[in-house]
């Protein structure tokens, strides 16, 4: 492997959150529910909606940043991204863009007994 060159490999991660209600309001999360039976007008994207965050994600949030040497924001927000997608009522999506919750970290990995040097 040459010297020359920094590995360096960002991710973005995913997760399926293990709370009780979904991100912006209250309804349920249940595995295997009905079809349809967990929407609300909020859900369904209808005009005048607004969402509510749910403090448990944040908190879940700010762990996850914790466990990743992150640094934990005292300010945060949500961006809204429009999209057209016929499964999104809504045309939009909520997002940290400019000012997420957490920012940067790392993940300590051990190679061959040593720990790798990020951060």
């Amino acid at each position: 492997m040459s010297k020359d060159y920094e590995i360096v490999i960002g991710l973005e991660v995913h997760a399926e959150l293990k709370t009780e209600s979904k991100i912006f309001c209250s309804c349920s999360t249940a595995f295997g529910a009905e079809p349809n039976t967990q929407v609300c007008p909020g859900c369904a994207g209808f005009p005048g909606m607004l969402p509510v965050l749910n403090e448990k994600v944040v908190e879940i949030g700010i762990k996850a940043g914790l466990a990743l040497n992150s640094e934990i924001a005292q300010i945060c927000k949500f961006d809204r991204k429009n999209y057209f997608y016929p499964d999104l009522p809504s045309a939009y999506q909520l997002s940290q863009y400019y000012q997420p919750i957490c920012k940067g970290g790392y993940l300590d990995i051990d190679l061959d007994g040593e720990k790798s040097e990020s951060g």
